[in-house]
């Protein structure tokens, strides 16, 4: 698939940093509202054309710039109840208990709670995600693409890695802040699309109706990257060391 091996094609195009100053957690909230407000319509109230939740107040959020034009191209945020705070929802927990069986996360029951996240929030700006057939959809132009700029072939190839170089970035945070458990919604067949590189997220719960077909999903902390394909040991090393510097 990539004449480069997958580190060095998406270091060529992308970089991927923690965002931890005001301007970057704002670039992550605009990104966001482009994503889950104007395009997908998602959420409705979003002042200031800003995505912003309680649960960000607790959330660590990693940011994805596209190299060639500085553009933010993705983001996620891994949402860690504090230890002070024993109420403190995870997202999905607001959103979708009541569709899931209290069996399901029987295994978390003694497990404390600022030892389990939730990645949410994955996004990937538009013009990053567009199918063949959809190259003149002006979207992405408007939030900040040159309408000039030219994508070739080998630079479209490498667009797939955003999503799972956040995946990886969410690993690293997880590794690092000693969490036991990462939970996630997500469809599916996007659980199947990453196991083929062996992110193996485990299904808990039946599949809902919330945006979409979504199950919960988990994945505990010694498989966060036990299982990666040889391909992916390298682009983990690569995120995991931006993340740090």
């Amino acid at each position: 698939m990539f004449e480069q091996n997958f580190a060095q094609h998406f270091h060529s195009y992308f970089s991927i940093q923690i965002a931890d100053t005001p301007e970057l957690i704002k670039a992550v909230h605009k990104l966001r509202y482009d994503v889950y407000c104007a395009e997908l319509q998602y959420e409705k109230d979003c002042p200031l054309d800003c995505e912003i939740d309680s649960f960000d107040e607790y959330s660590k959020f990693v940011l994805v710039t596209h190299r060639p034009t500085g553009v933010y191209a993705g983001c996620v945020r891994l949402v860690i109840p504090p230890a002070s705070n024993r109420n403190a929802l995870m997202p999905f927990e607001a959103n979708c208990l009541p569709m899931i069986k209290s069996a399901d996360l029987s295994f978390l029951a003694n497990q404390d709670r600022h030892h389990i996240g939730e990645l949410s929030r994955l996004s990937v700006l538009n013009f990053f995600r567009r199918r063949a057939g959809e190259e003149n959809n002006p979207y992405g132009f408007n939030l900040g693409i040159p309408p000039d700029y030219i994508v070739d072939i080998d630079e479209k190839r490498s667009y797939p890695l955003i999503a799972i170089a956040l995946y990886m970035a969410s690993a690293s945070i997880a590794i690092n802040n000693n969490i036991q458990f990462v939970l996630v919604m997500m469809e599916p067949r996007l659980a199947k699309h990453l196991s083929r590189y062996g992110i193996c997220f485990m299904q808990i719960s039946e599949a809902i109706d919330y945006h979409g077909e979504r199950a919960l999903f988990y994945i505990d902390n010694p498989t966060l990257v036990a299982n990666f394909k040889s391909e992916l040991e390298e682009f983990y090393q690569l995120v995991d060391s931006q993340l740090k510097s």
